[in-house]
């Protein structure tokens, strides 16, 4: 289920995110050919957080390698001792939390999910491999089948009819999925494509159709519990993947478990039960918001803002679909400052929030908005 080749692959995705987190260029640091003097090209803080990643994933101690090999060989070995791997909830603010998938988990999901890909020939990888979704689809998956993986960097204008041919199965992010319908691509006979991560507009979902997609497959899970749940229209319910029991004594907050385990655990959204063994996500137990597919938590924005002198109260919400797809604020200030101090708290913002927790506008006023019933309102 897992080899030394892919070990490699998913470190240097390690390398690929961390670098992109960093605002490094990806392509001069993992230019090709120059693989092996990756250890020593980098620098230190990145290297530093990639060891400390890879060390986490694999299950062994920190330390530093001579090589890129020598570190694929430590970390391959270290998954063959433990028979697990520990991926991070990502995108979430706050402290990830890790979650520990053993070789049983990943293999019986991949057992799972296999038969809804039969007639795969071929993987396309627009995702990195070292997160439990680029893992579970461009590694556990294509072992399952049997079949090869092709990496590439998720960029809409590449040259798809040249890229892709019969038999191939697209993974991909909703985000990537949007731009790739805004730049009128189109597939070529027989492709599939595969999203997770967040949820995929209807409206997309149909694009890819339009656009010739064989089949759209939309997976439902989180980083805790792995896929649950699958479908292939935008508009449809999840049918929940065989390998999972449901209880459904609270129908607004089910649980679930795998059927070879007795733990129950909670699933990560409020759902409906339309009928027996599908659901419909209905919203974030946890009260985040989906920003470019990573969840971000609006409340510790606010927090955040309530620390700057000049915020006496905010609301921060996800914009409505007219307006965008970021966040939102809403400042009441305090006595001494005006709307032209918008700069100073745009700056404190930015040394404290991630690119997706930051606000896209900004609106002031004397009292934050109510409705007519004294609930918070939108603006």
């Amino acid at each position: 289920m897992l080899n030394k080749q892919d070990v490699k692959r998913m470190i240097a995705d390690l390398f690929r995110t961390e670098a992109a987190r960093c605002r490094l260029d990806v392509l001069a640091v993992l230019a090709p050919g120059k693989e092996e003097e990756l250890l020593t090209r980098i620098p230190r803080e990145v290297l530093d957080a990639v060891l400390q990643k890879a060390a986490a994933l694999f299950g062994f101690a920190k330390r530093d390698f001579s090589s890129l090999e020598l570190m694929a060989d430590y970390a391959f070995a270290s998954f063959v001792q433990k028979q697990q791997l520990t991926f991070f909830t990502s995108g979430t603010t706050g402290e990830p939390k890790p979650c520990v998938h053993t070789l049983e988990m990943i293999t019986e999901e991949a057992q799972g999910i296999a038969p809804l890909f039969k007639n795969i020939k071929r993987v396309v990888a627009l995702v990195p491999s070292c997160h439990l979704y680029g893992f579970s689809f461009t590694v556990a998956l294509p072992h399952m089948l049997k079949v090869p993986v092709l990496p590439l960097a998720p960029l809409p204008t590449q040259d798809w009819n040249a890229l892709l041919k019969k038999g191939d199965l697209l993974v991909g992010f909703p985000l990537f999925w949007n731009y790739w319908v805004r730049v009128k691509n189109a597939f070529p006979p027989q492709v599939e494509v595969l999203s997770s991560t967040a949820p995929c507009k209807p409206e997309t979902v149909q694009a890819l159709y339009d656009a010739g997609a064989a089949r759209f497959t939309e997976i439902y899970g989180a980083s805790e519990t792995g896929a649950i749940a699958y479908r292939h229209r935008g508009q449809d319910p999840f049918k929940i993947l065989p390998f999972w029991e449901i209880s459904s004594q609270n129908p607004v907050l089910p649980r679930i478990r795998r059927s070879a385990q007795p733990q129950w655990q909670d699933l990560p959204d409020y759902v409906s039960l339309p009928k027996d063994r599908f659901l419909v996500p209905q919203g974030r137990t946890d009260e985040s918001v989906q920003v470019a597919g990573v969840n971000v938590y609006p409340k510790r924005v606010e927090k955040v803002l309530l620390s700057h002198p000049a915020v006496k109260a905010c609301r921060v919400r996800l914009m409505r679909p007219d307006e965008g797809e970021r966040l939102k604020a809403f400042i009441v200030l305090n006595e001494g400052y005006t709307p032209e101090h918008l700069g100073i708290i745009r700056t404190y913002l930015s040394r404290r929030l991630t690119v997706h927790e930051f606000p896209r506008s900004f609106t002031f006023g004397s009292q934050l908005p109510l409705s007519a019933l004294s609930k918070d309102a939108d603006w």
